[in-house]
């Protein structure tokens, strides 16, 4: 197995491998070349169309602009309808369309042929798989791919969707500002403990990152994420069209022509904007020169202007500023200033220009502005470095290391939803935005429910869960949203999920909904109803093709369902008698290790009566345990109080946990009478009456009572 590094660039793509050994690590020549354009075009000759990729897909762009797809990335896991796409359109020489009717999501036409973006980028990786086989002379098989780190989950998903086409194992998607960090702390680290910013300004986005990385006794490096903020459109691109306008404002004053809505002449003036750009990062002034740019009447029109670094740096200088503000608002949000930071890495072509340097030193000190690593290579060497040292995923319940590609332990057979990644590397992840549902919640129709909040460390060893109320009658329709927003339609639609209630089940049931992050950020949804056998459960994939309407996210079932129940309840049954073992009687804990030794039996034969009727034993020993189930429902409950309510419970859960361990039985049972109460007293404030933000508080405190 050879696993690489890829940092799929809007503009350019970097490979790079890293030798574990002593070597280090080293940017794999892809065609000659550090750096690959992202680039794919139709060349057509004699009748025959080839399609090119890389720098072939570069030079013939010249020729023949409309069929050459340039900053696709920026078109990843978009609807036709996503107001970026709009702006896409109106950017770019190539034809943006719709799909079919099936499918609304931006596709992009080279030739006679209709592409997602997702495709064009397994053309690019594709390439990059290849070169990098011919460069190390070995098979490439893994890699570790970098997105931006405010990439949402249909981006993420697209992303990962183009690697498996191009025949990659991908073992894991990392956040770009991330991989730098790596890049930095295990190459250039000098150990201890720092607190990373991470400056990310590329092609097509601008990332920031902020880390805390320590490097332990034992010599392993942790990198835990603190926070990240963003914008997927903004980066270089946006200087190459401010100069492109200028260069356009200049032919209508000078040839009294617009050219402006011409695919060629766009296309010469962007090569010459990212010509100047390049220039001015060096010189005061700039001629930028382009013969026959655009014909009016028959004759050609010639572009010849000077831009100068002033003027550029004014005209760009609104979204400089815009970068700053974005790190104030990650700053912020960590109660962090710029005084708290250690060390600031600038990552990305466009910190290569002046101004951009120029501002982030005044805001951090030019001190803490560190350029150990090439801001355009750093990261892949990031991801180069984690490629290597990942060695597979371990299973939560044995133990086993298992290769990324597997889906269930080879040893025992477990879901490796919540297994970890393994490595000399530790990377602690957290979710950018948050999940949730639409909700009717009083007179209120599209309020927003996180289930995820943002910031939520994963892979989740646990799901996170809230009650809602049926309101189609059987029909249990759950609107997935991504954002921040607690207005629901102001946030990202990721998809709706439908299910229909079985005849024996009352049409007025509270509804489970739990949702469950894996280590690839796949989402995984179970819907069920607590007091029965009924659990439904789905894994939300952003990458497919999906229809318009409320189906418009494609949902994918487990192969053997009821025994992927059991599997799942079984994990949090052994998470249950972990956690609270010491709070349960003897009688109590001999009856949960038995029915979990069935289960085990169960999942052997798996049959499917039997493991339904498994399931329902061990939710009813989750939920059926005194004091123990008593914790584990109050700590849920605080889950999702109010700050104050959830203080006031964890003091009662607090209390209650010192009586027991005393031994004072009587002030046992009157604490965990107020703790009864104050869930009770949140239960009040919390209902709701449709899809919304509560586990069902009638059923909590029927638990407790019965507890």
């Amino acid at each position: 197995m050879t696993a690489i590094g890829i940092d799929l660039g809007t503009t350019n793509s970097v490979v790079a491998r890293y030798d574990s050994g002593g070597a280090g690590s080293s940017v794999v020549t892809v065609g000659g070349a550090r750096s690959t354009p992202s680039v794919v075009s139709m060349r057509s000759r004699d009748g025959k169309e080839e399609l090119l990729v890389g720098s072939p897909a570069f030079n013939w762009a010249k020729r023949d602009p409309e069929n050459t797809i340039l900053s696709v990335k920026r078109l990843m896991g978009r609807d036709f309808a996503d107001e970026a796409v709009a702006e896409a359109r109106e950017r770019r020489s190539y034809r943006i369309v719709p799909g079919s009717d099936e499918d609304p999501r931006a596709h992009v036409v080279i030739g006679r042929t209709t592409y997602t973006p997702a495709q064009v980028s397994t053309l690019i990786l594709e390439r990059l798989k290849q070169g990098a086989t011919e460069k190390l002379g070995t098979d490439v098989t893994h890699a570790v791919i970098t997105v931006p780190a405010y990439f949402k989950e249909a981006q993420r998903a697209a992303t990962r969707e183009a690697g498996e086409a191009a025949g990659l194992v991908v073992k894991r998607i990392i956040d770009e500002p991330t991989a730098a960090a790596v890049a930095f702390g295990l190459e250039h680290h000098d150990g201890g403990r720092h607190r990373v910013l991470v400056y990310d300004l590329g092609g097509g986005t601008f990332d920031i990152s902020i880390l805390n990385t320590v490097t332990d006794a034992d010599g392993r490096h942790h990198f835990h994420v603190l926070d990240f903020n963003g914008d997927n459109w903004l980066g270089g691109d946006d200087f190459d069209q401010l100069i492109t306008g200028r260069i356009t404002e200049w032919v209508r004053q000078n040839a009294g022509v617009d050219p402006s809505g011409d695919s060629e002449f766009l296309f010469h003036a962007k090569k010459a904007a990212e010509e100047a750009k390049r220039e001015l990062s060096t010189a005061e002034s700039t001629d930028i020169i382009i013969p026959a740019a655009y014909r009016s009447a028959g004759r050609p029109v010639d572009v010849e202007m000077t831009l100068t670094r002033a003027e550029f740096e004014e005209m760009i200088t609104p979204l400089v500023d815009r970068t700053i503000a974005l790190v104030r608002t990650a700053l912020d949000r960590q109660h962090l200033a710029p005084d708290d930071i250690s060390d600031v890495l600038l990552v990305g072509g466009s910190t290569l220009v002046p101004k951009v340097c120029e501002v982030v030193e005044d805001f951090f000190g030019s001190g803490k502005v560190r350029r150990d690593i090439d801001a355009m290579e750093c990261v892949a060497i990031g991801a180069g470095i984690l490629a290597s040292t990942l060695h597979g995923v371990e299973c939560a319940k044995c133990g086993t290391v298992n290769d990324e590609s597997a889906k269930e332990c080879t040893e025992c057979r477990g879901t490796l939803v919540s297994a970890r990644s393994v490595g000399e590397l530790q990377i602690y992840d957290v979710t950018g935005m948050a999940l949730g549902v639409a909700a009717v919640k009083g007179s209120q129709a599209d309020t927003f429910v996180p289930i995820i909040p943002r910031g939520t460390p994963y892979p989740m060893s646990e799901p996170m869960r809230h009650t809602f109320q049926a309101t189609d009658g059987r029909l249990i329709r759950v609107p997935v949203y991504e954002g921040d927003s607690g207005i629901a339609s102001e946030n990202q639609e990721q998809g709706v999920i439908e299910y229909e209630l079985p005849e024996e089940i009352d049409i007025h049931s509270r509804v489970d909904v739990s949702f469950l992050f894996d280590r690839n950020r796949e989402l995984h949804v179970t819907i069920n109803v607590p007091g029965t056998s009924l659990v439904y459960r789905k894994k939300l994939r952003f990458d497919t093709a999906r229809s318009q309407g409320p189906s418009k996210v494609a949902v994918e079932e487990d192969e053997a369902t009821h025994r992927a129940d059991l599997m799942y309840v079984e994990e949090v049954t052994r998470h249950f008698v972990r956690t609270y073992g010491q709070y349960l009687d003897p009688s109590q804990a001999m009856k949960i290790e038995g029915d979990l030794n069935r289960a085990q039996q169960t999942l052997v034969f798996s049959d499917p009566a039997e493991c339904r009727r498994m399931t329902s034993v061990l939710e009813g020993d989750i939920f059926g345990s005194g004091l123990a189930s008593q914790l584990y429902l109050a700590e849920r409950a605080a889950d999702r109080a109010t700050p104050d309510d959830a203080h006031r419970i964890n003091q009662a859960i607090v209390a209650v946990q010192q009586a027991f361990q005393q031994g004072r039985r009587e002030t046992v049972l009157e604490q965990s009478q107020a703790l009864r109460v104050m869930v009770a007293k949140v239960g009040q404030e919390y209902e709701v009456s449709a899809i919304g933000d509560s586990r069902s508080f009638d059923g909590l405190l029927k638990l407790l009572d019965e507890a």
